[in-house]
């Protein structure tokens, strides 16, 4: 018996023998022993219920935490199939050309805003001077091929 489980069962056994009195030598040695019997056996049990009660929280946590892998797996797994499903809707949009569906556009993540920069101080301009005029170009007729086949 280890010895916080002995001091227990001592601090029992004096409780209990404290209580009793009034008895001769014979019947008090008979007591002794039998309190002393009853009282190990009680610390025995009260050791033998806590490592149950610690084995059942371990097995509680493990549970706990199968089912937390359990759960990230499904979501994981969702997420994976809901990407291959809008990977293929956008597959098809391409061969199909279809530019209006929106499951062919593909997800991004928003864009950060950025806080417009302030005006730059403004310097006086000078006048620009008048244009001038450019050359004539020669006129020479030109025919342009036409496209028909549009």
């Amino acid at each position: 018996m280890k010895s916080d489980n002995k001091s227990l069962s001592n601090e029992i056994s004096a409780a209990i023998l404290g209580k009793l009195h009034g008895l001769n030598a014979k019947s008090a040695k008979k007591l002794v022993k039998a309190v002393d019997d009853s009282s190990k056996d009680i610390v025995k049990k009260f050791a033998k219920l806590q490592k149950d009660e610690e084995k059942e929280q371990e097995k509680d946590a493990i549970k706990a935490t199968k089912k937390l892998v359990a759960k990230a797996k499904k979501v994981t797994k969702a997420k994976e199939k809901s990407a291959e499903k809008a990977a293929m809707n956008a597959k098809i949009a391409i061969v199909t050309n279809d530019k209006t569906s929106s499951s062919a556009k593909p997800v991004t993540a928003p864009k950060a805003t950025i806080a417009p920069k302030p005006a730059p101080a403004k310097k006086p301009v000078a006048k620009a001077k008048p244009a001038s005029k450019p050359a004539p170009k020669p006129s020479a007729s030109k025919v342009e091929p036409s496209n028909d086949s549009e």
